[in-house]
């Protein structure tokens, strides 16, 4: 059970429902039973709303952060920023989480709602379980692509994966990420990724600087990503509406 820590602290205050996408997509009687259930958090950038193998007893939605699912070796296996949720598992009835939720980014407000409530409307709603359904299938596809990666040892794939997965989620072009976050992110050599983020910046991609990353070309990391990213989220923006930078965004 995630308790009252300097790193996350119940909101006096709470954002409106309707400033994550996924819960803006659903009609206002969801919405209502929805609100009825949540509570705000603010969370600090590091904190962990649930750990792997832990019992779940919420889910979450992201409002102006991130939440990255990681595996028992700290690896970065998804991320979900406001048009999305962590612990979707515990609703196809895992009651326990195959990983970590951890806040990145940047400080800001998450919601969360108990799983129980939550269940008992998945039978009634017809709406309600389509929408986190669907989600579920994004984020199991956003697992498989980050995957292929790995498997196919492309490193520099891997790496722009991360950053055009951020850059879908900030407000702006400007990426807020060290060598060594993304290292520890995708399990790999801090000099590797310098490396490789050198040769992408020569390519005149990105441009680094000291704790930031901008992003120059999105038409060209899409492309280096080669296969790691962009099926899930075309998969997002047909079910669910418009979201991202992608060159098939709205």
């Amino acid at each position: 059970m995630l308790q009252r820590t300097s790193d996350v602290q119940i909101g006096d205050q709470s954002p409106p429902l309707t400033a994550n996408l996924l819960l803006k997509r659903l009609d206002a009687a969801d919405r209502t039973l929805i609100e009825r259930h949540a509570e705000a958090l603010n969370a600090r950038v590091g904190a962990v709303l649930f750990e792997a193998g832990q019992a779940l007893e919420h889910v979450y939605f992201p409002v102006d952060t991130m939440v990255a699912l990681e595996n028992f070796g700290r690896v970065e296996v998804a991320i979900a920023g406001r048009e999305g949720m962590a612990g979707w598992t515990a609703l196809g009835g895992f009651n326990h989480s195959p990983y970590r939720a951890v806040v990145r980014w940047r400080d800001g407000w998450v919601l969360r709602v108990p799983i129980e409530p939550l269940l008992g409307a998945l039978s009634t709603r017809v709406q309600l379980r389509w929408v986190l359904t669907q989600f579920a299938i994004v984020s199991a596809v956003q697992m498989a692509e980050g995957v292929g990666a790995h498997l196919h040892h492309r490193l520099d794939a891997a790496i722009v994966r991360w950053l055009l997965l951020r850059h879908d989620r900030v407000g702006g072009d400007w990426i807020r990420a060290h060598h060594q976050e993304i290292a520890d992110n995708l399990g790999a050599r801090r000099a590797s990724v310098t490396d490789c983020l050198h040769i992408i910046e020569g390519e005149q991609h990105v441009r680094c600087r000291r704790g930031r990353i901008l992003i120059r070309d999105r038409t060209a990391l899409e492309m280096r990503a080669m296969g790691a990213y962009g099926t899930a989220e075309s998969l997002y923006r047909a079910s669910l509406g418009d979201f991202g930078k992608g060159a098939n965004a709205n």
